[in-house]
C-alpha cells in the first residue's frame, strides 16, 4: 500500500472514531447510562473496521502476499463488534455470559480457520 493510501485511510480511521466517540457519548447521555458508552463505541468502530476491510478487499491482491490489511481490518473489526454486541447483550440480558462467552469462542475460532483456508488456497495455487 503506498504511502498516500495508508495516510488517507488513517486520517478517515481517524475522522471516524473521532465522530463514533461523539454518538457513543450521545447514546450514554440520553440513556442516562455511562456504561453504554464503552459497548457502542466498540461496535461503531468494529464495523467500521470490518467495513474498511471489505472495501480494502478487492485492491489487497495487488500487495506482497504477507501484507494483508483487508485482512486485518476484518478480523479485528469483527472482533471489537463482537465483543462490543456481547457487552450489550449482557448488560440487556444478565446471566447469559457463559453463551455469549461461547459465542466469542466461536468467532475466533471461525475467523481463523477462515483466513487459515484463505491463506492455504491462495498458496495452493500455481504462478503464471
Amino acid at each position: 500500500m503506498n504511502s498516500i493510501r495508508r495516510t488517507g485511510i488513517e486520517n478517515l480511521s481517524i475522522g471516524y472514531l473521532i465522530i463514533a466517540f461523539a454518538v457513543s457519548l450521545l447514546v450514554a447521555w440520553a440513556a442516562e447510562d455511562w456504561w453504554l458508552f464503552v459497548p457502542v463505541m466498540l461496535l461503531l468502530a468494529g464495523g467500521f473496521y470490518a467495513a474498511l476491510g471489505l472495501m480494502l478487499k478487492p485492491r489487497e491482491f495487488d500487495l506482497k502476499p504477507g501484507y494483508r490489511n483487508a485482512v486485518y481490518y476484518m478480523f479485528w473489526g469483527g472482533t471489537l463488534g463482537i465483543v462490543g454486541a456481547i457487552w450489550l447483550l449482557d448488560y440487556e440480558f444478565p446471566g447469559n455470559f457463559f453463551i455469549l462467552s461461547v459465542m466469542f469462542i466461536l468467532w475466533v475460532g471461525i475467523a481463523i480457520t477462515a483466513l487459515a483456508l484463505l491463506r492455504l488456497r491462495q498458496s495452493a495455487q500455481v504462478p503464471k
